[in-house]
């Protein structure tokens, strides 16, 4: 007799769930305009989805730990003698509400019109003024919506620790642990798994009434939200994260600009969905790590002696030409470069272990106002203006003066709805230390310094930076983690026994070259 085809199978842990994204998510897809911003992964129908493959990249990434590669046996592996992975994630359609059609199909996917964009911009450390080649976007889907999740795992021998595993996986999916997506470091991609609707199924094969049950859909197969907790799931050790709470208020207007005007104003603070019928003002997690990334870079050039970075490029240099040399201003301090994250050419390509969150303001703003501001019939301007002053943000003329008539510069008059009264939540940030390794205490030292300016009110947030706007007062900060084992204010921290080692590493960093 011929050996049995195929993959031996005892038993099969299913999984139907939606993920509702907490942040705006990103998953590129394919763009054929290179101006344009990077575009969204839609499917043979032109609706967002997140392709299978990145949803089992990241659950595979979780699940690891600390330890990646120590569980090829569940998840595959590309070895020579390696095999397929025992967990099938289908593709997930992004939709606008948690429900399935007859067909068991998500029923109500989002339109790519409802997508928002997100800017980013590079900033030379000479000039002051945006890098070439460093202005891009992408879209990107906003908070509030769905992901179609369906998980399955097929199990032989270890049915019991496949269950376990799945168990750890899911509950580690409602608590918002695993991101999704591109740009996580910038904080997108925050998800969260519901609680309902949910279905969970356990299949048996290896048993006479196994079979029978997954004919007649047993109801006993189902389980609830609750983990079984009835073994071990074996997972490796998790990944050390330490994160950091920032309390603070707006002392000027603080704001990033959106990328158009609107009704009766030049320039729009840039906004963010609340719910379906909402949004509010946001400061995107990129704009908050590239201020205190570049405050980052200030510390380390100090403390070294070695004054501001050479110029970005020689006069008459091609645009290509600057921005490679921008490039290798940002590679230059190997502390930052860990901390915050390397060029994508640079000697040691690779994410940064901070992540910064998208800030939400505490305002909100109804879409049919918002509509409105941006593109409303003349004759509503005051009413709109009114409306916004209640909220907080009121419009401000500037205009730029000819220095020879001494009157105003012909076509420099412009205006900028200001948000003057607006309180914000939290920054929060977070230091994957795992992923810094043997050099967590130099990154954690460079850290507590920038934070430490940062709450004495030495980094400004924002757009505007240099004309009155993004001046803040930090009322406290909370880190939570290694190398502290309970929750520390930063003046605790600072003052703590556990900063001594991370003072000596950081003392002797500065004393090596850097190249």
């Amino acid at each position: 007799m011929s050996p049995r085809a195929g993959r031996h199978l005892t038993s099969r842990v299913r999984a139907r769930g939606w993920l509702l994204t907490t942040a705006p998510l990103h998953v590129g897809g394919l763009g054929h305009d290179p101006s344009d911003p990077l575009p969204i992964a839609l499917d043979g129908q032109g609706r967002p989805y997140v392709p299978g493959t990145t949803l089992a990249g990241v659950l595979r990434h979780w699940m690891d730990g600390a330890q990646p590669g120590t569980l090829d046996g569940l998840w595959g592996s590309a070895e020579e003698k390696g095999h397929a992975s025992r967990v099938v994630v289908a593709d997930g359609l992004v939709t606008t509400e948690p429900r399935l059609d007859e067909h068991a199909l998500p029923a109500a996917p989002l339109d790519v019109a409802a997508l928002e964009f997100r800017p980013s911009v590079g900033i030379d450390r000479v000039t002051g003024a945006a890098a070439p080649e460093f202005l891009y976007g992408r879209a990107v889907i906003p908070a509030g919506h769905y992901v179609r999740l369906e998980i399955d795992v097929e199990s032989n021998e270890e049915a019991d620790l496949d269950e376990a595993r799945m168990d750890a996986l899911l509950t580690a999916l409602r608590a918002g642990k695993v991101r999704v997506g591109a740009a996580t470091g910038r904080g997108l991609g925050a998800v969260r798994l519901l609680d309902d609707p949910f279905e969970m199924v356990v299949d048996r094969f290896d048993s006479p009434e196994g079979l029978p049950a997954v004919l007649r859909d047993d109801p006993a197969r189902r389980r609830g939200a609750e983990p079984s907790r009835r073994t071990d799931p074996a997972l490796p050790p998790a990944r050390q994260v330490l994160d950091i709470r920032v309390e603070w208020r707006p002392l000027a207007p603080v704001m990033v600009r959106a990328g158009a005007g609107g009704l009766f104003a030049d320039t729009l603070p840039l906004t963010t969905r609340v719910d379906r019928r909402h949004v509010t003002l946001v400061l995107p997690g990129g704009s908050i790590k590239g201020a205190l990334r570049g405050h980052a870079e200030f510390v380390e050039r100090t403390a070294r002696e070695g004054g501001p970075p050479a110029p970005s490029a020689p006069p008459g240099a091609s645009p290509a030409d600057y921005s490679a040399a921008f490039r290798a201003q940002l590679d230059q301090l190997p502390a930052v470069r860990a901390l915050f994250g390397a060029a994508r050419d640079g000697r040691e390509r690779g994410a940064g272990a901070l992540r910064a969150e998208e800030c939400a303001a505490l305002v909100t703003v109804p879409d049919e106002l918002w509509d409105a501001a941006i593109g409303g019939e003349p004759d509503e301007s005051d009413s709109v203006r009114d409306r916004l002053e209640d909220l907080g943000m009121a419009r401000s003329d500037h205009v730029s003066l000819d220095r020879w008539t001494g009157g105003a510069a012909d076509g420099r008059l412009f205006t900028v709805l200001e948000p003057h009264a607006v309180g914000w939540e939290p920054i929060r940030l977070s230091v994957d230390l795992t992923r810094l390794g043997s050099g967590s205490d130099v990154a954690l030292a460079l850290l507590l310094v920038t934070l430490r300016d940062l709450a004495e009110g030495r980094i400004p947030l924002g757009a505007s930076a240099n004309r009155g706007f993004g001046d803040i007062e930090v009322t406290e900060v909370v880190l939570t983690g290694p190398p502290w084992a309970r929750p520390v204010t930063l003046p605790q921290a600072l003052n703590s026994p556990e900063v001594s080692s991370v003072g000596r590493a950081w003392t002797d960093y500065l004393a090596q070259e850097v190249s």
